[in-house]
């Protein structure tokens, strides 16, 4: 029997299981107005969405409804629905069964029965993707001493993403360096504006043999809009990898 070296992470740590738990912390969520995004149709669709109200004593979470009618049906239609969000850098996930309408006095919501458990993750641990090589996409310095600088982006996860430097001894990206004024063109999805932070460097050999230095950064003042960009560009990018692997 083959064993991998690579060990499973283990989520149990992260596991709010408790009825309690998940509905102090969904009802922080609720309170916060925080964007959600809920995947549905095994992943194929998705809709942004807020929580309007946890209701502990029906067991049942309320959400907004969409504006656009085919989004709300597709996701009425699903039987099985991925919430994912990250209030307060804490990316927040967990899985319900299908949604439902209902009527409120403000109109229309859906309306999901509690999970029986919601798993919190610390920014650290967060989903991290490596962005086409094909399309490349470029992170914009606008404060890099003595001129602006583009740098090429390697993968992007809601809490940060990696940059091949320019050269592997390119003045500038010691550990804990900040620049405040970059952004990325996530095309199609739009435009994130936001600050990094250094946090590592990666030395490794391309096939041409040169040695290539990436820095691991920290995305810094990010808004709950530009936590729902990343999350949505992300979305994206897994959707597509999975369509080229089958």
């Amino acid at each position: 029997m083959l064993h991998s070296n690579h060990a499973q992470p283990d989520l149990t740590r992260y596991i709010l299981a408790t009825p309690v738990e998940v509905v102090h912390h969904l009802a922080s969520i609720a309170r916060s107005g925080h964007m959600v995004t809920v995947f549905s149709n095994k992943g194929k669709t998705f809709i942004l969405t807020r929580f309007l109200e946890v209701d502990a004593k029906r067991g049942v979470l309320l959400l907004d409804w969409g504006a656009d009618p085919a989004t709300n049906e597709q996701l009425l239609a699903s039987e099985r629905n991925v919430f994912v969000c990250s209030p307060d850098g804490v990316k927040t996930q967990f899985v319900t069964t299908a949604a439902r309408k209902v009527m409120l006095d403000s109109g229309p919501a859906f309306e999901v029965d509690l999970p029986e458990q919601v798993i919190k993750l610390q920014r650290r641990e967060f989903f991290r993707i490596q962005t086409p090589v094909s399309n490349p996409v470029s992170c914009h310095v606008a404060d890099y001493p003595g001129r602006p600088l583009d740098l090429v982006l390697f993968d992007i996860s809601l809490g940060g993403c990696s940059l091949w430097l320019p050269a592997p001894h390119a003045p500038g990206f010691d550990l804990g360096q900040k620049y405040q004024n970059c952004s990325f063109e996530l095309k199609p999805l739009g435009s994130l504006r936001v600050g990094i932070e250094i946090r590592h460097r990666l030395t490794t050999q391309l096939r041409n043999g040169n040695e290539a230095v990436r820095a691991g950064c920290a995305f810094l003042n990010m808004t709950p809009s530009s936590e729902t960009l990343v999350q949505r560009y992300v979305g994206q990018l897994e959707r597509e990898r999975r369509a080229l692997v089958g």
